[in-house]
């Protein structure tokens, strides 16, 4: 029986899971963020580890019995940081192949029918990856709007501060973000919010308190048209990048899923979705949109598998999205 490790580390978790070739997840682990840029390379290998030990030893097996893993990381930015990893967690014993990649490539996988399509991912980061039918793959470099990388978050936060601001000089019109954000930050008036905000406090750049995308989405359905805006040009810049990647793979005239993962598309949104979708039929009119609604760690496993066996049966994939809802229900 075939048998594979999946790891989906992030920024504020890691999953792990062991899998057959039927489907059947025979062990989890999870542990604190993995994301090494964030948490330090030491603490990344601890939960990496902790999180893959526990469900090696759950499923009652051997390291030595997993035939193929695949690690799906956020972090891995750079070929130096696949290295540095790897040398990282060469204690960790697993058999057979073993691949590190970007998470946004499990996201992709767990997304999508077959092996390949496209993924946009934005929540407090943004990135866009790919691959083709022949497994080419590709990605942005998901460092932020300075590296071109724009849509997370923080760059919605930040068209709804800039919409304050113009209101408050008289350069734009009147928005409920005003009132929203000004609750949000505990001040009465615009002026205390923006005096707050350009202070450069540093809760401010806590995601907790940065992220104030769910007011201009909470905005957007009350009717605010500068709200609206913001999330259509948003969309737009997701959308272009996403065809962008769809260009690059050469994937034009294909019919693919272009998956949307990460936290601002939980509650759905037509005017950020509809932009989007408008951007990437711009380069690609046969791509359709899916919201991810497998856990990232099935993309993981997935991958594992097309590693370890030449074909992976019908009926695996939806088999391992219910186990791992089942097994990590409430960690998103």
């Amino acid at each position: 029986m075939t048998i594979v490790l999946g790891v989906d580390g992030g920024g504020r978790k890691t999953h792990a899971a062991v899998a057959d070739a039927n489907g059947a997840i025979l062990g989890t682990g999870q542990a604190a963020g993995s994301n090494w840029e964030l948490v330090g390379l030491s603490n990344a290998v601890e939960a990496i580890t902790t999180a893959a030990n526990r469900a090696v030893e759950e499923a009652g097996l051997d390291a030595d019995d997993i035939e193929a893993s695949v690690f799906g990381l956020a972090g891995i930015d750079w070929p130096s940081d696949v290295r540095r990893l790897e040398e990282a967690l060469t204690h960790l014993r697993s058999g057979g192949t073993r691949r590190l990649v970007n998470d946004a490539f499990v996201a992709l996988r767990a997304g999508c029918p077959q092996p390949w399509g496209v993924v946009v991912i934005s929540g407090t980061g943004t990135i866009a990856a790919g691959r083709d039918p022949a497994g080419k793959e590709y990605r942005t470099i998901g460092q932020g709007r300075v590296f071109g990388d724009y849509g997370s978050e923080f760059d919605v936060s930040e068209l709804a501060v800039s919409a304050v601001a113009n209101e408050y000089t008289g350069r734009g019109p009147s928005t409920m973000l005003t009132e929203l954000l000004c609750a949000r930050n505990g001040v009465t008036t615009a002026e205390e919010l923006l005096e707050l905000i350009s202070r450069a406090d540093s809760r401010m750049r806590s995601p907790e308190v940065t992220n104030m995308a769910p007011l201009v989405l909470q905005a957007t359905e009350a009717g605010d048209l500068v709200s609206r805006g913001i999330l259509e040009q948003i969309g737009h810049a997701l959308g272009e990048t996403a065809g962008h990647v769809a260009a690059y793979l050469d994937m034009r005239d294909l019919e693919f899923k272009v998956v949307l993962s990460g936290g601002l598309f939980r509650t759905s949104n037509r005017y950020l979705v509809d932009e989007l979708e408008l951007g990437v039929r711009r380069t690609a009119p046969k791509a359709s949109l899916t919201t991810l609604e497998a856990q990232p760690v099935v993309g993981a496993l997935l991958m594992a598998l097309e590693l370890a066996t030449p074909v992976v049966a019908a009926g695996v994939a939806m088999a391992l999205a219910r186990a791992a809802i089942e097994r990590f229900s409430g960690g998103a």
